[in-house]
């Protein structure tokens, strides 16, 4: 098994403070350890996590894992690198329209694992929402156990409406479940913990506490 803090941290923390294209071409073949370093990571956790979640199973990790570069085109930050290695651990890879399971390594207590279903199509945003105007009672089971609850503090709020969306009844008593515009839950992981030999148990945990909300949000989307 990869421990992170031998390769993986080390470098994304020089990284941190030498942001910049000469100091990358430099320590490329470092780059390219760490890179490999992080995709046997992300190898390790899918075959752990395809024992929860079965259509894991024969899943790439070079087809969850994102590029370290940036996109500079639209951003007024124009330094060239991330500073993190991060993955979305989905059938079918990182662009999967099912939920999925995100992992992210960065110094500085900036890693996090979690995940959900991150919605840029309206009509399945309608489609969730239906359902639970409908059926409420399935997320929010989920929500208040005990497991989610170990690993996670309610659904992530970015982007989340002010209030109650078009076409609901605002004295809905679950309404606070229709403004979220996307279903996710995270879990931040400090520094010990990523070099800890308990980093595995934790992110395979807190992926099985997700689980059900997965299954939920996937049949949604599926039927």
């Amino acid at each position: 098994m990869i421990n992170p803090a031998d390769n993986i941290m080390p470098f994304l923390t020089e990284l941190q403070v030498n942001n910049n294209k000469p100091w990358f071409d430099k320590n490329r073949d470092w780059y390219k350890r760490a890179q490999a370093d992080f995709v046997q990571f992300i190898a390790d956790m899918i075959e752990i996590m395809a024992d929860t979640e079965r259509d894991l199973a024969g899943l790439a990790a070079k087809d969850c894992v994102y590029r370290i570069f940036r996109d500079l085109r639209f951003s007024p930050d124009k330094t060239p690198y991330k500073t993190h290695f991060s993955a979305n651990i989905a059938p079918g890879g990182k662009n999967s329209k099912l939920c999925g399971f995100y992992i992210q390594l960065e110094p500085n207590n900036l890693s996090m694992c979690g995940g959900g279903l991150w919605i840029e199509d309206k009509n399945i945003l309608k489609a969730v929402r239906d359902e639970l105007y409908v059926v409420p009672e399935d997320l929010l089971d989920i929500l208040d156990s005990a497991d989610f609850k170990r690993y996670f503090n309610g659904l992530w709020d970015y982007q989340k409406l002010k209030k109650v969306p078009t076409g609901y009844d605002s004295n809905f008593p679950h309404a606070d479940l229709l403004k979220y515009k996307h279903y996710i839950a995270s879990n931040d992981m400090t520094d010990q913990l990523v070099a800890s030999p308990n980093l595995y148990k934790h992110i395979a945990s807190a992926h099985k506490a997700l689980y059900p909300m997965f299954r939920l949000l996937n049949s949604i989307i599926e039927e």
